[in-house]
């Protein structure tokens, strides 16, 4: 019977560091310290390609009912992003130019704002006070945020949950006036499929929504309505589309004027795009050529692997007639659909490790290009040797002994018979896999749902035994009775260790934390990632439940619980890293940075290489571009200085993946003269001179 491995291919010695604890909040931005290693949560450090498309902030974790809404908000002349998702908003600075955005993630703007449910936000300036205020739906109410900041530093204060005059409740909205008489007018869509008008009958500076029972021009698009207004044929008057349940978008295009309104309906299949479920559309001229492009978020289907919450449509026409093209529907960050899980492992043998995530049937598979110490992933399918499994959790390990990695896979099945474990054999090579299904039922019982398997010696006897969790509350252990080359799992317990996955959830990985030569043992939490220590030896394990939650903080209910989890040395410096699916579809990142003081790799001994800042045209006149090279991830900022020494404007900074940026400054608006173009790191700091003449 062929089912065993040798352990040390398994993740549960890719490193001899760990954690004692972790620290999440509830909005990512997180630092996680421990008795032996400190953790740092980055979202952009490891670039990701995927078809073609590397997302701004990849390792930020997914949204749940995702709905942006793109505007300037500090003030600078670049259009920022902000995503509404269940009980929450995600800000998004954008950190490049009005032709080519680089968005940066930020939390502290909006990360203390909370509603109770679907969170719809739209920015606009309700009181007249040149800064953008804030509007939500959320739990069939419209939430309102007076922005108390300037416009170049928004402050949101909380000023009701409730505003009188909406006697119809919404799920969605947005803000336009209507009737261009100088104040904001409100529509919101709904839950059966209708829109709803509320005139403004206040000031430019008192808002009062006129209350209304009438439904909008007869208009119904079925179950559920996502409105947003925007001028697509740049007529002078506002046309209207709706998201609908089915991921479409509908258009009624106004033949009236800026006045007087007059929708004619056209489509409910705008430009042929269906996202799926719960259109969500979003018109910003991001590119900055004068034309509107198309963002679209959307809920993710639960019971199916459909990748992308936030969905780019590039306008390859007109401001007259637009021509929609998709560029990816991973916008901002990874998105796998829903309840992440991944393993990694160095599948090609190149010496660095690849990346195998896992939502619905399918596993998707992304490949390190990068190096051993500065990774950089690109996804080269989400369908692997065309594998499926309901439900797919994924674990790899040499099971035979062969020097190439084979795939042990959960099943989940609803309404049907007991979940099976799948094997699937790695016919091929250790730099090419084939796998071929050896069984789909592996050890045979009765499971309840899913189950999640983990592999581990935990008897020190060089072979490994078998882990399976399951829905009911079970976690099982398989000993193996057998060898290396020729395992046999036996049964020996549906309780091991007295361990009640219910209460912490179900996906498990073992890992020596402690550095005391036995495993340890992680589940992810219903709120966190919780820890048990091993206080027995190797060969007799003795699990303790030192913390009740080993990662907490996180509410999983709302935001991005950890699911599918895994742990290794992603920078090749001697100590572990975290990387966890959560429960949205995307994927979370926590660098170990014990005893750095800055995020990113440790400092190496040898000299730093050159950063390679180039210029060019120089003298600007008045456009020019600057493009730097950066060995490793780590922090840095690209500034110009006046020939005084006083800073000017900050083209970049933040974490920076590895590789040659480029960014482009307009001088427009400074004045003839020299300029000092500066890129400063942790490390050091590199100057140019550049002439500006108009």
């Amino acid at each position: 019977m062929i089912v065993g491995a040798d352990l040390c291919v398994c993740p549960l010695e890719k490193t001899e560091e760990f954690m004692k604890y972790l620290t999440f909040s509830l909005l990512f931005p997180l630092i996680l310290a421990a008795q032996e290693s400190e953790f740092q949560q980055e979202y952009d450090s490891i670039p990701v390609e995927i078809d073609g498309w590397i997302p701004f902030q990849p390792w930020m974790g997914g949204f749940s009912n995702a709905n942006p809404d793109l505007e300037d908000l500090d003030d600078d002349g670049k259009i920022d992003i902000l995503i509404g998702s269940t009980h929450f908003f995600y800000l998004f600075w954008n950190e490049g130019n009005q032709q080519l955005a680089n968005f940066s993630f930020a939390p502290d703007v909006v990360g203390g704002l909370e509603t109770d449910g679907w969170s719809a936000p739209v920015l606009c300036d309700i009181d007249n006070d040149d800064d953008l205020d804030l509007f939500a739906t959320s739990d069939e109410r419209v939430w309102y945020f007076e922005n108390i900041g300037t416009p170049q530093y928004p402050q949101f204060e909380f000023v009701t949950d409730s505003l009188e005059q909406i006697i119809w409740w919404g799920v969605n909205l947005d803000l336009i006036d209507i009737d261009a008489d100088g104040d904001y007018d409100l529509f919101t869509g709904s839950g059966i499929g209708t829109i709803r008008f509320y005139e403004n009958n206040g000031t430019p500076f008192i808002f009062y929504f006129n209350p209304t029972n009438n439904m909008f021009e007869n208009i119904d698009v079925g179950d559920y309505s996502d409105p947003c207004y925007a001028d697509i044929d740049y007529d002078d008057d506002y046309d209207l589309f709706i998201g609908d349940e089915d991921g479409r978008i509908w258009y009624y295009r106004n033949d009236g004027d800026s006045v007087n309104y007059n929708f004619t309906y056209v489509t409910d299949y705008y430009e042929g795009i269906d996202v799926g479920d719960y259109s969500s559309p979003e018109f910003a001229d991001i590119d900055g050529d004068g034309d509107y492009d198309l963002f679209v978020g959307r809920e993710p289907i639960w019971s199916a692997d459909n990748p992308g919450d936030v969905f780019f449509y590039e306008n390859i026409g007109s401001a007259q007639q637009a021509d929609f093209q998709l560029v990816t529907a991973n916008y901002l960050s990874i998105d796998e659909g829903h309840l992440a899980k991944m393993d990694w492992i160095d599948i090609d043998a190149d010496g660095d490790e690849d990346m195998f995530t896992a939502c619905g049937t399918e596993l998707q598979f992304y490949r390190n290009v990068g190096t051993n110490e500065t990774p950089s992933l690109i996804r080269e399918t989400s369908s692997y040797q065309n594998i499926e499994v309901d439900g797919i959790s994924p674990f790899f390990c040499d099971i035979d002994a062969d020097g190439d990695y084979d795939l042990f896979s959960g099943e989940g099945v609803l309404g049907g018979p007991s979940p099976g474990l799948y094997l699937f054999i790695n016919r091929g090579t250790p730099e090419e896999a084939d796998f071929i299904l050896y069984s789909d039922n592996l050890v045979p019982g009765t499971y309840h749902v899913i189950i999640y398997p983990t592999l581990a010696d935990i008897d020190a006897d060089e072979d490994f035994d078998l882990f399976l969790c399951d829905q009911g509350g079970s976690y099982f252990h398989f000993e193996n009775t057998g060898t290396i080359y020729n395992p046999n799992f036996v049964w020996r317990s549906d309780n091991w260790q007295g361990i009640d996955p219910v209460q912490i959830q179900r996906w498990s990985r073992f890992w020596d934390i402690d550095d005391d030569g036995d495993l340890d043992l992680f589940f992810n939490g219903d709120e966190n990632v919780a820890f048990y220590r091993n206080t027995g030896t190797p060969d007799s394990a003795v699990m303790i439940l030192e913390t009740p939650y080993g990662i907490t903080g996180l509410d999983y209910s709302v935001t991005t619980g950890v699911w599918g989890f895994d742990i290794l040395d992603i920078d090749a410096d001697g100590d572990g890293d975290f990387f966890g699916g959560n429960t949205n579809g995307g994927t979370l990142f926590f660098r170990n940075v014990t005893g750095q003081n800055e995020v990113g790799p440790k400092r190496p001994d040898t000299p730093f290489p050159q950063l390679d800042l180039s210029i060019g045209p120089n003298p600007a006149n008045p456009i020019t571009w600057i493009s730097f090279t950066l060995p490793s991830p780590q922090e840095a900022t690209l500034a110009v200085y006046n020939i005084l020494g006083a800073k000017v404007t900050t083209l970049t900074s933040g974490i920076q993946p590895p590789g040659t940026h480029t960014h482009i400054w307009n001088a427009a608006d400074y004045s003839s003269g020299v300029y000092i173009i500066q890129l400063e790191t942790p490390q050091q700091t590199s100057s140019e001179r550049i002439t500006v003449l108009k």
